[in-house]
Formats: C-alpha cells, structure tokens, sequence
C-alpha cells in the first residue's frame, strides 16, 4: 500500500481519529459481532431486513466497530451511511435532521455521489414501483432525471418567484433532496419548466417524521433497484435517545420500533450502552392518571427479543496481537525498522494499556502511537 495512505492512517490515530485503513489493519477480535452482521446483510439480500443492537459500555470501541463494518458493507456491495446521533444536533425524535444527515453521508461502493449515480442509470420506471415514497421526492427524483424545456415566448414575460435562477435548478434538486430547504414555490417552477407530469395532484410539503421515515425505506428499495445489494445504516451514540425529555423519548421510541419491525429493504445497525436498555425498562408506560398515554406501547416488552450484539473486552491476547499491529503499521508508514528495539516497546506500550483501560479505544490508540513517536525519537538518536 502506498506510504502516503499508511501516514494519514498514522496521523489520524495521532489526532484521536478513525482512519480506514487504520481500521483495516488493527480491528481484532469482532469475530461474533461480524457473524451477527453477516446475517443481516443476508437477510437484506433477501429483502426481508434485520436490524442489529450493537452494546457496549463506554470506550469499548462501539464507533471503531461501526466503522469496521460499514467498510465491510461497502466492500461487499451495498451502499452505506454512518451518522453520529447527538440529543443537540442530530437527535432522533427530529427526524428530518436525521434524515440530511443520513443522506450527506451516503456511501455508494463505486464511490460515486447518489445525485450521480441516480443522474446515471436511474429511470422513471423505478420510481413507479415505490408507492410508498413522499410524492415531494418522487418529484425532485423525476426532475433530477429531466433538463429545463425551452420556454416559450409567452412565458417568457410571466412574474417568477423573487430569486429564483433556473440555471441552479440542478443543484437546488440536489440540495431538497438531501433534505435541505426549498420553497415549493422554487419546486413547482422548476417541475413546470421540466414538464413533470403529475406534481400537482399532492402536496410537495413534508410535515412531520413520517415521510422522512418512508422515504429512506424507499430508498433501500430504489439502491436495490440501481444495481446496488442494499442500504446500510449505522447509528453511532444511539444511547443519546434516551438522553432527552420524556415526550421526545416516546417519538424517538416510536420510530426506532419502525426501524426494528420493518423487514424490507434497509438494514439498520445501532451501538447502545447498556443506560439505554435500563432507560427503556424502567419508563412509566401506563400512567392512570392521564387520558391520553404518552408511549403508545410497552417498548421494554415489544423489545425482548431484539438482535444484539455485545461488545467483549480485549484479553490479553488481543491487545498483544493489536499492538504488534500498530508496531508493523508505524513501521511500514515510516519506513522504520524498530524490532531490535521491540521487548523495550512492548513493554512501554503495555504500561499505558494498563494506565488508560478505562478510556476510549481511540484515546488508548493516540497514546501508544505517540509514545511510538517517543521511540523514534530514540532509535534516531541512537543512530
């Protein structure tokens, strides 16, 4: 592999990131967590999806496991997303934002862009298969497929909306897709100047989660459709759900069940810890006191039966066999040969497994790669 992909690898982990290849070199093991995963991609194939709990505690390395196997999903022909939920930023109960999030961060195994790939070999036909999806992206799908017709002298003079240029139409479609917005207005001219057929028998809004919801299961179902296996989709700090007001909890549950029940055409993967288990089990799903109840059913029933995985501590053995991983990786990045040197490093770097076994695996990582920096330092100044 070139040196410069080797180095990046090493930098990133320098930085406390997550590098592909990095990830590659130094996953170890997972083996029964990408049993569980194998099966479900199995399934998808099949078009009768499973979902999979991914549990951990904190620092156990539930985002390097997701990033091992949304790798791994690509490589094997399906098209992926890894989103970061966040109470703040991206939290579940709002959907739509999930949604942006999910669709900015699509992977396609080609690693062409969706807008792309769909411009490339998407067709109409596909579309008239999916019922299920929101009439406004049915739309802006179509439209994607269409250029701007010439318009007629007549029209020419006709008032249009203030700031709208027809020469963007293409990025603006691009851009509502992915779920950023655009005025209906803006989108009833550029299907009228497209001459899409049939945009004004529904409304283009969407209102509210479901037809968020609806559209990345469409999706599953188009991906499939374009050539693709399948969609993929990981949840890293899915724990976060649990972290919100009592209503938004009751939301967020209502369309993680959707997620769990639905056997179709998106497998979606999610890394909890065990607080969120303990937060289902312990909500007050009947409450006498009121009329209406707030969740519209016992979760911590309905969930006993999900598929999980849990996460196993390294043994000894796996930090030993990571670290000596790390050590050829560091080596071949910069062309370095420490072994003359390699029960003194071993042993340093053990030191700081120990120090550090209660922090994330990426911060365990940045230190054993800047204490091989240390080394270096050494082994130049010995030279």
């Amino acid at each position: 592999m070139d040196v410069f992909y080797l180095r990046r690898a090493i930098e990133r982990l320098r930085d406390g990131l997550f590098d592909s290849v990095a990830v590659k070199r130094l996953t170890v093991e997972e083996e029964h967590v990408e049993k569980y995963f194998s099966e479900g991609l199995k399934t998808l194939e099949k078009e009768k999806a499973d979902h999979l709990c991914i549990c951990g505690s904190y620092g156990q390395g539930k985002s390097h496991t997701l990033t091992h196997l949304n790798q791994q999903a690509l490589s094997q022909g399906y098209a992926t997303s890894l989103v970061q939920l966040d109470l703040r930023e991206i939290p579940f109960h709002q959907f739509s934002v999930v949604y942006q999030s999910l669709m900015e961060k699509l992977c396609l195994p080609d690693g062409e862009k969706f807008a792309t790939a769909w411009k490339k070999c998407g067709d109409k036909k596909f579309l008239e298969l999916l019922d299920a999806m929101p009439h406004r992206f049915r739309m802006l799908l179509t439209a994607m497929l269409c250029k701007n017709q010439p318009i007629p002298q007549k029209q020419k003079s006709l008032k249009k909306p203030k700031n709208y240029q027809p020469k963007k139409s293409s990025d603006w479609l691009e851009r509502a897709l992915i779920g950023h917005d655009l005025p209906v207005a803006h989108l009833k001219n550029i299907l009228k100047d497209r001459d899409i057929e049939g945009y004004k028998k529904e409304s283009l809004n969407c209102r509210g989660n479901p037809p968020y919801i609806q559209m990345i299961q469409a999706l599953g179902k188009l991906l499939k459709e374009m050539g693709y296996k399948g969609l993929v989709l990981f949840f890293d700090e899915a724990e976060s759900i649990t972290q919100g007001r009592v209503n938004n909890r009751a939301k967020s549950y209502e369309i993680l069940d959707q997620f769990f029940q639905s056997k179709e055409s998106v497998y979606p993967v999610f890394a909890f810890t065990d607080d969120f288990f303990d937060k289902v089990d312990h909500e007050q799903y009947h409450d006498d006191t009121k009329e209406k109840q707030l969740f519209s059913q016992d979760y911590a029933q309905a969930w006993k039966n999900l598929t999980i995985a849990r996460l196993k501590k390294f043994s000894s053995g796996g930090w030993e066999v990571l670290q000596n991983r790390l050590i050829q990786l560091y080596s071949e990045a910069y062309q370095i040969d420490l072994s003359n040197q390699m029960i003194g490093i071993k042993e340093r770097l053990q030191n700081l497994i120990d120090k550090y076994q209660n922090q994330e695996t990426r911060f365990k990582l940045k230190a054993l790669v800047n204490q091989l920096d240390i080394e270096t330092q050494r082994y130049l100044l010995d030279v």
